[in-house]
């Protein structure tokens, strides 16, 4: 069952993979205990896929695994690294990135820039038993896909894990549910047509005669 958690913990979680691998200028024994200031350090590392921490507030944040059926359909997140994933998914998800590996090899990824030897790496790791740490995924309220903010390489290593074994063991996952803007105007407009209905029907009721 998803566990909700407070941001702040995967706010910070984020940002000590980020400072390990290199790409957050903190120290991953010195990271901020502010909150406001994790905030901005993240911001600062991963302007692109962390953005929507800022701008599609409020944020519900969950933790669970994720189901075979959700897993396939993870897409890349928006903005500019989803241009060199999608380019080379055969569908437009990160599953669809491994089969393409799988099918034609390493070389349309590296010709797209990616990480091939991280992916294999993370292969290994599975390969070994080891247990990745939680994806961070996005999604609004509503039936919109799941975006990967961090994690497009552990999940196309373990989608081309899967492929290769015809196994697939859940990943956990930080889920960042928010705010539909589309379906938020609607459920306002339903409500406000509910309510002018209502204030009709007791109208004429008042005017009925005993």
């Amino acid at each position: 069952m998803p566990e909700r958690v407070p941001e702040e913990r995967v706010l910070r979680n984020w940002l000590v993979r980020e400072a390990d691998r290199g790409t957050a200028e903190v120290d991953p024994g010195a990271v901020p205990t502010d909150s406001s200031a994790v905030r901005d350090a993240l911001l600062a590392a991963k302007p692109g896929a962390a953005a929507f921490v800022w701008r599609e507030r409020p944020i519900r944040w969950y933790r669970l695994t994720i189901d075979r059926d959700r897993f396939v359909d993870l897409r890349p997140v928006g903005g500019p690294d989803d241009l060199l994933w999608r380019a080379v998914s055969t569908d437009g998800t990160l599953f669809g990135v491994a089969e393409r590996l799988h099918e034609d090899g390493v070389g349309p990824l590296e010709s797209a820039g990616i990480d091939v030897g991280a992916i294999r790496t993370y292969c290994d790791d599975l390969a070994a038993g080891t247990q990745f740490d939680p994806l961070v995924v996005r999604t609004r309220r509503g039936a919109t896909p799941w975006f990967v903010a961090d994690g497009n390489h552990r999940v196309t290593a373990a989608a081309l894990h899967s492929l290769e074994t015809g196994r697939y063991d859940p990943l956990p996952a930080y889920v960042a549910v928010t705010a539909n803007p589309i379906l938020a105007p609607t459920l306002a407009r339903i409500r406000g047509l509910l309510q002018r209905l209502a204030g009709r029907t007791i109208a004429h009721r008042g005017n009925r005669k005993p």
